[in-house]
């Protein structure tokens, strides 16, 4: 089964990409892994967190989602629209990939990443969706690590969520 993913879901077919369960598993373990390296606030810290239980919480063949539905802050918008743009570039810098216990295929993943990066840099901030961040917080339970200062995997460097460490799950 394939995941789609775009600006908004109403994005027509030709501006959205699908990619396959597989390679969507591979594509989050090494955005999570740059976008651990790179955040430095709490908006940016939340939306890896987000990244990383993102398919965790909806289960393989229906992770697909649209960049506007990230847990965006208006407040940073901008700044945290830039992360991302340095996260796709840290990523196809492999930034992490040696903590994976396998080789992720580089040839396979960099369209994928530019994909992303140009996306990224079109997305407007009247494209973000003003109640992801309250809904998804909302969800959360009072020992969830995002409200408990963003702890990390100690083998992977990476945020940990409600359901632990995004690389050591797999």
């Amino acid at each position: 089964m394939a995941n789609i993913f775009g600006i908004r879901r109403s994005d027509p077919p030709e501006e959205q990409i699908s990619i396959s369960d597989q390679g969507t598993d591979v594509l989050i373990q090494i955005l999570v892994l740059a976008a651990s390296a790179l955040a430095e606030t709490d908006s940016q810290k939340r939306m890896a967190v987000w990244l990383a239980e993102h398919d965790a919480t909806r289960g393989t063949g229906s992770i697909g989602f649209a960049i506007a539905d990230m847990p965006w802050d208006s407040a940073s918008f901008e700044a945290d629209r830039q992360f991302w743009v340095r996260v796709m570039d840290a990523a196809s810098q492999k930034t992490g990939w040696n903590t994976l216990n396998f080789r992720p295929n580089a040839e396979r993943l960099m369209p994928m990443l530019g994909w992303f990066r140009k996306r990224f840099f079109r997305l407007r901030a009247e494209d973000i969706n003003p109640d992801a961040l309250a809904d998804w917080c909302d969800e959360m339970d009072d020992d969830d690590p995002t409200l408990n200062g963003f702890p990390r995997c100690r083998q992977h460097g990476v945020y940990l969520t409600w359901c632990g460490c995004r690389i050591c799950g797999n």
